[in-house]
């Protein structure tokens, strides 16, 4: 509930404006300056709060005053020093910076590359060969060699099932001689599916590399996308052989319908998880269920079609079609690519990009005989040595022993490999420290939270707490019984007296930061601003 109460509380922040080149003040608080674009800014986007009337921009300038002071008095009680705000605020920065930390071009063009692929399926198969992240390069390209000595042997006519088998690390390739069966978008790591659509039909691609190791594939068949169906099934289990006379028995009932398909499903199908659903299953793609079971359930062409029964590794089913969903519109589903592209290890590449743009824009200077000393002295033993300025981004200098801590978090074949990755990760730490100074959007969002989480304790302290003191509330009632609620009860409209309280209270706090604080108004600019009225 407190970001509920924040975000109320922000409809009176104070926006901040980069446009203008030069400010003119509008008001001052103990000297300090306000700006009329500021406050411009700021009605503009919450005049809609302020009902219509001949006074509403000086209604709201009333009103912009009064936020000020409260936040005045905030800083002044140093509110934003509270370890408790200061842990508050960081949580929110890091939330509201994520969109920051992304390149937006290059999420549109994932996401309509996605939505192009997944109006087709590719049948493939392929040869795995495992490798860890931080092999060294020899053994990395042992393991390459391998692989193009495998491609080599099925280019020359030795068929693909039987040289996976010889090579593939995948534990799968004795039931399924490396075939994946049919897939579409977002359904493999991006690596894999980059080549499985890049690779034309019976080609075969040249080794590449996915976080399990390196892989070859060939590309059976492209078809278009079936989209997706919706079944319900009817399972016994294939322990004995009398399954398949008992399997019979049932189609017979549900042909003849002497029972709904859903009643017969819920009384005798063996799959307890979609039997109490009347034998309904989740709508799957082609590839998310095994391929004798979709195969059967794609081919089913008119709803309430029934298969024959037919069998799979699981045991006899009986499929009925309730439904099909062929691809929806790339409009429909931007936003749920949008989101899986995010959660998708794709995303890194938009934050690549933006960290490669940042190192071409920042000014980076490297010690090169400081980087050295990681190469003939031993850090893990000798770290006092290492004290020295190791790098600079811009203004901020970053020693020795930072990338020391860098160093103990990885795993890395060489320090320049390592030295450029610690680069990369300091130059975006520069970038999140610093993006509330260089972006004015982000600037503008970020200030507004930080005003409004600051109010929010102050408000708390000085108007919520106090309304909720019972004889204080009784007494304001009291005073205004008669006058303002027509002798009604105070149990009967408790609501509305607690919220006329909290008013009363927080005028009266207004008043006393009225008379603290020197308000001081630019005529000349007042009367400029109610011009506009």
């Amino acid at each position: 509930m407190r970001l509920n109460n924040v975000f109320i509380i922000l409809c009176f922040v104070g926006f901040y404006s980069f446009s203008q080149t030069k400010k003119t003040t509008l008001f001052t608080i103990n000297n300090e300056p306000y700006y009329t674009q500021d406050f411009i800014t700021n009605y503009e986007k919450n005049n809609n709060l302020i009902p219509d009337s001949t006074n509403s921009l000086q209604d709201y300038l009333e009103l912009f005053i009064n936020y000020k002071l409260k936040v005045k008095e905030a800083k002044d009680l140093k509110l934003d020093t509270f370890p408790k705000y200061i842990n508050e605020l960081k949580d929110y920065k890091s939330r509201l910076i994520q969109p920051y930390l992304k390149d937006i071009p290059i999420t549109e063009k994932l996401v309509k590359e996605a939505y192009e692929r997944l109006l087709k399926e590719v049948n493939a198969s392929h040869i795995l060969i495992f490798i860890q992240p931080n092999t060294p390069p020899k053994d990395t390209l042992l393991v390459y060699n391998k692989l193009i000595e495998a491609r080599s042997l099925v280019l020359q006519g030795k068929s693909f099932s039987e040289v996976a088998k010889e090579y593939s690390e995948d534990p799968s390739v004795e039931q399924n001689g490396g075939n994946l069966g049919f897939f579409t978008a977002l359904e493999m790591v991006y690596p894999f599916e980059n080549a499985a659509y890049s690779t034309n039909v019976n080609d075969i691609s040249k080794p590449f590399r996915t976080k399990f190791g390196y892989h070859i594939v060939q590309v059976h068949e492209k078809i278009a996308a079936r989209g997706e169906v919706e079944v319900a099934h009817i399972m016994l289990k294939n322990e004995t052989n009398k399954a398949k006379k008992k399997i019979d028995s049932i189609y017979n009932l549900v042909i003849n319908e002497d029972e709904s398909f859903g009643t017969i499903a819920t009384k005798v199908s063996e799959d307890n998880a979609s039997a109490v659903k009347e034998g309904k299953l989740n709508r799957f793609s082609f590839g998310q269920m095994v391929d004798d079971f979709s195969k059967v359930a794609f081919e089913l062409q008119t709803i309430g079609d029934v298969s024959t029964p037919f069998q799979t590794k699981y045991g006899w089913h009986i499929v009925k079609l309730l439904n099909k969903y062929p691809v929806e519109s790339f409009e429909k589903l931007k936003g749920e690519l949008t989101q899986k592209i995010e959660r998708d290890e794709r995303s890194n590449l938009t934050g690549q990009t933006v960290v490669n743009k940042l190192v071409k824009e920042y000014e980076i200077k490297v010690d090169k005989n400081a980087l050295n000393q990681f190469k003939t002295k031993d850090w893990r033993s000798n770290s006092e040595i290492f004290k020295s300025i190791l790098l600079t981004i811009e203004n901020k200098n970053i020693d020795q022993l930072s990338f020391i801590e860098f160093l103990k978090k990885i795993k890395y074949n060489s320090v320049e490999e390592a030295f450029n990755n610690f680069i990369r990760h300091e130059v975006l730490n520069y970038y999140k420290e610093n993006i509330e100074f260089t972006n004015k959007e982000f600037a503008a969002t970020y200030n507004e939270f930080k005003e409004g989480l600051l109010l929010f304790d102050l408000l708390e302290k000085k108007v919520w707490e106090k309304s909720k003191d019972s004889f204080g509330l009784a007494n304001y009632f009291n005073a205004f019984k008669e006058k303002k609620y027509k002798g009604l009860a105070l149990e009967d409209i408790k609501g509305t007296v607690i919220s006329d309280y909290q008013n009363y209270l927080e005028n009266i706090w207004v008043d006393s930061l009225r008379e603290k604080y020197q308000v001081k108004i630019n005529n000349i600019e007042k009367k400029k601003l109610l011009k506009l009225n």
